[in-house]
C-alpha cells in the first residue's frame, strides 16, 4: 500500500470499522490459548466447565446477534458498535479480575449478548460501498480476522508466560478502549435517517420466505447441514485442544511453556490461514470450483483431526497445521458462496442467516459435546469425535455433485461474500 494510500485509509471510516473487527478477534486470539489453562489452573475448573464457557457464549449471541442487527437498522450502525464495544471491555475486565469461575461465566454472557461488532461492522461497510467495491470492502473484515487470529494466540500467550494469565486480558481491554475512543470520534453515522426511512420502504415491498421455505430448497438443506456439521466438528476439537495439548503433547510442562507452545501452533495456523486466502482460494475456485473445495477442505480437516487422535505427539501437532489452515481456508469461503447461489431469487440475506444459526448451534453443541467425553470417557475422545463427525460432513456434502448449483453470472459476481 503506498503512502498516500495509507494516509487516505488512516484517515476514513475503513480504519476504525478495521481496527474494531481486529481488536475483536484479537480478544477472542487471546483468549484461546489462555483461558483454558486460567480457568483450570487458577479458578479449579473441570474440562467441562471450561468448554461450558464457549457454549454459554454463542448461546448468548445466538439470541442476542439478530436483536441487535435489527436494532443498528433502526438506531444506526454507530451507537450499537460502540454499544457492542463497551461489552467486550467490560467481559475482558471481568476476566482480567474474576476470583471465581462465575465471573468468567458472567463475562461471556455479557460478551455474547454485545457481541454484534462483526455483523454490525459488515452493515456498515455495505452502507459505505456500493455493489463494485462491496467485495473489495468486505475483504477488509477478512483481512482484520486473519490479523487477529496471527497476533492474538502470539500475543496472550507470550504475556501470560511472562506477566502471568491475567495481563493479556488486561492489554486486549486497552486496546478495545482505543476502539472505542475512535469509533466515538473519528466514526460518521453510515444509515442516516433518510437512508433508514428509504430502505424500510424497500423492504416492505419484498416477498417474504418463511424459513422453513428455504430449508426445504434441497441445495439449501444440504449446505445448512454441512455448515452445522463443520462448525460442530472443529469446536469439539477447539474448545478443548489447550486441554489435549497439557496432556499429552506436554505433560508434566509447565502453565507458561504449554500457553507459549499453543500460541506458537495457533499463530503458524493463523499465517497459513492468510496464505490460502491471498494466495490459493482465487485461483483454485476458479481451476476447481466451490463444491469440490468445500469437500476437499472438509476432508483435509478430517485428516488433521484423526492424525491428532491417532497420533497425539508434538511432531504431529505441527505437520496437521497446513491440512486444517487450508482445508479450513478453502471450504468455508466455498460453503458460503455455495449458499448464495443456491438461494432462492430475493432470499439471500434469509439464506445467510439461517446459515450463521446453523453454524451457531455447532458451535453451542461442540463444546458441550467435547467437554463431556474429555472427562467422562478421555482426553482424546474428543479429537475422534471431531474426526468422525467431519467425515459425516464430507459424506453429506457428496450429495451436492448431484445438485445443479451453478455460478451466477459474471455480472453478480461483486456481490457474492
Amino acid at each position: 500500500m503506498k503512502l498516500n494510500q495509507l494516509g487516505t485509509f488512516l484517515r476514513s471510516p475503513r480504519f476504525p470499522i478495521f481496527m474494531i473487527v481486529f481488536v475483536d478477534v484479537l480478544g477472542l486470539g487471546i483468549t484461546i490459548p489462555v483461558l483454558p489453562l486460567f480457568a483450570q489452573n487458577q479458578l479449579g475448573a473441570a474440562a467441562w466447565q471450561i468448554t461450558l464457557l464457549t457454549s454459554v457464549f454463542f448461546t448468548a449471541q445466538f439470541f442476542a446477534a439478530p436483536f441487535l442487527g435489527r436494532l443498528s437498522d433502526r438506531a444506526g450502525r454507530r451507537p450499537v458498535l460502540i454499544l457492542s464495544q463497551a461489552g467486550t471491555l467490560t467481559a475482558l475486565l471481568m476476566n482480567a479480575f474474576a476470583p471465581t469461575l462465575v465471573f468468567l461465566y458472567l463475562s461471556r454472557i455479557i460478551d455474547g449478548v454485545t457481541g454484534g461488532n462483526i455483523t454490525v461492522a459488515q452493515a456498515y461497510l455495505s452502507d459505505i460501498t456500493d455493489e463494485t467495491t462491496r467485495t473489495r470492502g468486505m475483504g477488509l473484515i477478512n483481512a482484520a480476522f486473519s490479523l487477529g487470529f496471527i497476533f492474538g494466540p502470539a500475543f496472550g500467550g507470550l504475556l501470560a508466560a511472562q506477566f502471568g494469565p491475567r495481563v493479556p486480558f488486561f492489554a486486549a481491554a486497552v486496546m478495545s478502549l482505543l476502539t472505542i475512543l475512535l469509533s466515538t470520534f473519528l466514526l460518521p453515522e453510515s444509515l442516516t435517517p433518510e437512508r433508514r426511512k428509504h430502505e424500510h420502504s424497500a423492504a416492505q415491498l419484498t416477498p417474504k420466505r418463511s424459513h422453513w421455505e428455504l430449508v426445504r430448497v434441497p441445495a439449501v438443506g444440504l449446505l445448512l447441514l454441512i455448515a452445522l456439521g463443520t462448525q460442530f466438528s472443529f469446536f469439539s476439537f477447539q474448545t478443548v485442544y489447550v486441554l489435549w495439548s497439557e496432556k499429552l503433547l506436554f505433560p508434566g510442562q509447565s502453565q507458561a511453556y504449554v500457553t507459549q507452545a499453543i500460541s506458537i501452533i495457533l499463530t503458524l495456523i493463523g499465517i497459513c490461514g492468510v496464505i490460502t486466502q491471498v494466495w490459493l482460494v482465487g485461483p483454485l475456485v476458479k481451476r476447481f470450483g466451490e463444491v469440490n473445495l468445500v469437500n476437499v477442505g472438509n476432508v483435509m480437516r478430517a485428516l488433521a483431526f484423526a492424525l491428532l487422535a491417532a497420533f497425539p505427539l508434538v511432531l504431529s501437532a505441527f505437520a496437521v497445521i497446513p491440512f486444517m489452515a487450508i482445508g479450513g481456508g478453502v471450504a468455508l469461503p466455498s460453503l458460503m458462496a455455495l449458499l448464495t447461489f443456491a438461494a432462492p431469487p430475493g432470499a439471500r440475506g434469509g439464506v445467510l442467516g439461517l446459515s450463521q444459526s446453523a453454524s451457531a448451534l455447532g458451535s453451542i453443541l461442540g463444546p458441550l459435546l467435547a467437554g463431556f467425553l474429555f472427562d467422562a470417557v478421555n482426553p482424546n475422545a474428543p479429537m475422534v469425535a471431531a474426526a468422525l463427525i467431519m467425515g459425516l460432513a464430507v459424506l453429506i456434502g457428496s450429495s451436492l455433485y448431484r445438485l445443479p448449483l451453478h455460478r451466477p453470472m459474471q455480472a453478480a459476481a461483486p456481490d457474492r461474500p
